[in-house]
């Protein structure tokens, strides 16, 4: 959700003018320097990849994880996409509009796998099918409330982080709790099929 919200934000962000006042490998400040007519391409690239990555991607990397692999791959991905992301500003020029395509294809492919296994998983984890629909919409409210909190949370720490010299600050307390995240993911367990499927054979 942070990702989605601060992803026009950087991009619009002019380009580090002044390094002499870096402290490299974190004070730094500047973002990609795109247009608006560059970050409506970004943002449409990413429309058209998350199609196709939900479509064709996803279907071929569960039949091989499964729903739990494809799950722990796309969490502990997540940290070193929140931490890579502001670095993309110091690149060269010539370099820098392939680096914010290659973010954005990561991020895309992984999320596009990300939902549904969680959905797969969620349902596995279902002792009935009569409780599926309570235990479906306090996943549903808990990622609004997330909606909800995420774009504002993050707009802070990233006005914060430039005034502060950080341009990285946001996008490094995402990639904190990202890391809670995939540790979480790690104790996740899935016998296959849900509970009182598994009972009743």
């Amino acid at each position: 959700m942070a990702f989605d919200a601060m992803l026009p934000t950087l991009p619009s962000t002019k380009v580090p003018e002044n390094g002499s006042v870096w402290k490299l490998p974190f004070k730094f400040v500047g973002g990609y320097g795109l247009t608006t007519r560059e970050i409506g391409v970004v943002l449409s690239v990413q429309g058209v990849y998350s199609m196709i990555a939900t479509t064709f991607i996803f279907s071929i990397v569960v039949r091989k994880l499964g729903a739990l692999g494809v799950s722990r791959m796309t969490t502990l991905s997540y940290p070193l996409l929140y931490i890579v992301t502001p670095y993309i500003a110091l690149l060269p020029e010539p370099l820098r509009m392939a680096g914010v395509h290659a973010l954005v294809i990561w991020k895309c492919a992984f999320a596009a796998m990300a939902y549904p296994s969680n959905a797969i998983l969620l349902t596995n984890s279902t002792p009935s099918l009569l409780m599926l629909g309570t235990i479906s919409g306090v996943a549903a409210s808990t990622a609004s409330l997330s909606r909800a909190f995420a774009p504002s949370v993050s707009g802070v720490l990233f006005s914060a982080g430039l005034q502060l010299g950080y341009s990285g600050l946001a996008w490094w307390c995402c990639a904190l709790f990202t890391i809670i995240g995939a540790t979480i993911s790690m104790r996740v367990t899935d016998e296959g099929g849900r509970v009182d499927s598994q009972s009743s054979q």
